[in-house]
């Protein structure tokens, strides 16, 4: 996959089929317009590609600091993996105030070739979001580029959205969070060294540190799968402030891997969150916390070997 992230070094190899969007989430719904473009693009022989963009924290344009429900490497992954070959990312700054026209002429044709404009039924674009769907349609059918308009995603009768993903996630509803995302929410940030107090109560445990900007999750204990090594694993997370030991002020997600034993410092271990399954407490011992994670990896079990074996039956 061809990645640009800057729309002056964005050059196109013949002409394309367009997805546009935020994208922030990936969830069903940024899936049926990505999958629209890549559909049209295979019909005609152009390349499929997507136009999203990053925007940084602090910038007014940015709707909330707790945001990124995805991080950007996952995100292009994910994007390469569903069959885009050219992918054009900017910061929000270098197109933001590009009026409706330009950005049609300069980042759909001239950038990205565009031959084919896909996108949901809100896309908005141009500076001050001047610009909507009946306009990109009037401007594209001038010069000669096709729009193809893909209706919202409904799940339960509400539009599938980033927003409603972040709720979801916020009140612990990990289960309908990954209905909307079409899999299991998840991460995969570095494991850091912590206290390795789970070694010495037989509940060894990796830590991973949220950056800043991701998602604000329900904190709490988590049924959950972890990949070590290309291999989907049981284990039970603590998402919060770990308050019998520490009582952090950043939030951390401890992981006990059942009945795996290795050195995973310094390596990104991909996290699955499946169910949740009570809030974080503080324990008046050591002793009972040992006796709760144990209590918590038995209900956990249950839950991540079933998401295994449907996984694994793919």
């Amino acid at each position: 996959m061809r990645v640009f992230h800057t729309i002056a070094e964005a050059a196109p190899a013949g002409r394309s089929a367009v997805a546009c969007g935020f994208f922030d989430g990936l969830h069903i719904g940024h899936a049926a317009v990505i999958g629209r473009a890549v559909e049209r693009a295979g019909e005609a022989g152009l390349t499929p590609g997507v136009f999203t963009f990053t925007i940084h924290s602090g910038h007014p344009a940015r709707k909330c600091d707790n945001c990124e429900i995805i991080t950007e490497t996952k995100k292009f992954h994910m994007l390469e993996k569903w069959g885009v070959r050219l992918l054009l990312s900017p910061d929000f700054t270098d197109f933001s105030a590009m009026p409706p026209e330009e950005f049609v002429d300069e980042v759909l044709v001239r950038r990205l070739g565009a031959a084919v404009v896909c996108c949901g039924d809100d896309f908005r674009f141009g500076r001050d979001a001047a610009g909507d769907v009946p306009m990109l349609k009037t401007l594209c059918a001038a010069r000669g580029v096709e729009v193809d308009v893909v209706p919202a995603v409904l799940w339960g009768g509400e539009r599938v959205s980033s927003t409603r993903i972040r709720r979801l996630l916020g009140e612990g509803e990990v289960e309908t969070a990954g209905e909307l995302l079409g899999r299991a929410f998840g991460y995969d940030f570095t494991v850091v060294h912590g206290k390795r107090l789970g070694r010495t109560i037989d509940s060894p445990t990796i830590n991973q540190r949220f950056p800043a900007d991701f998602v604000r999750l329900r904190h709490g204990v988590y049924a959950a799968a972890a990949r070590v090594d290309g291999v989907l694993r049981p284990a039970v997370t603590n998402i919060g402030l770990r308050p019998t030991v520490e009582n952090a002020s950043a939030v951390n997600s401890e992981t006990y891997i059942i009945g795996f034993s290795g050195d995973l410092y310094g390596q990104a271990v991909e996290v699955r969150l499946l169910r949740f399954l009570r809030g974080e407490r503080k324990f008046p011992s050591v002793g009972e916390l040992k006796r709760q994670i144990q209590a918590d990896a038995a209900a956990s079990l249950p839950v991540a070997e079933r998401y295994i074996a449907e996984k694994n039956g793919k």
